[in-house]
């Protein structure tokens, strides 16, 4: 989903209003009742919404959580096959969506690889740095990402450092 039909979960519903308030005479007159434009930073908006209902609408509850779920394992298989692809290491345990690793060797080596990724068509990984060593990230969140992307994506990165 686009960021703009982001989800926030809080228990703290007054906290957020008092921080995303906001009076003007050209505003409505306070309400007593939450008034969503007091949830968030911005005033003046597109329903940005839309996108998040139409896909609640489309998958339901149980589709969004397949989804996610779905996700989730297609991180822990990526993960795994890092972890034994020659050439790579995990810089972390995979605990949800992402998936942060390097090269082994020549880890000043990763904007070369994201480029040549990216050029390929293969796959989009973003590069970052963790704990100051260069690495790649990958994260899951494409409804329609397959086991057979994961694998193609893993024949590309062999072939990086073959």
């Amino acid at each position: 989903m686009p960021y703009d039909s982001a989800v926030q979960f809080t228990r703290r519903v007054d906290l957020q209003v008092r921080v995303f308030q906001n009076a003007a005479e050209y505003l409505q007159p306070r309400r007593e009742d939450v008034d969503f434009a007091d949830l968030t930073p911005e005033n003046s908006r597109r329903l940005r919404a839309l996108p998040a209902w139409f896909t609640l609408a489309a998958y339901g509850y149980e589709g969004h959580a397949d989804i996610v779920r779905r996700d989730l394992d297609l991180a822990e298989r990526f993960g795994s096959r890092i972890a034994q692809l020659p050439g790579y290491r995990l810089l972390a345990r995979v605990r949800l969506n992402v998936v942060c690793f390097t090269l082994t060797d020549h880890p000043e080596r990763v904007g070369e690889l994201v480029n040549e990724l990216i050029v390929s068509g293969e796959a989009f990984l973003s590069p970052t740095v963790y704990a100051g060593t260069p690495a790649l990230r990958a994260a899951f969140s494409n409804w329609r990402t397959t086991e057979a992307d994961v694998d193609r994506v893993v024949r590309a990165l062999a072939g990086f450092v073959a």
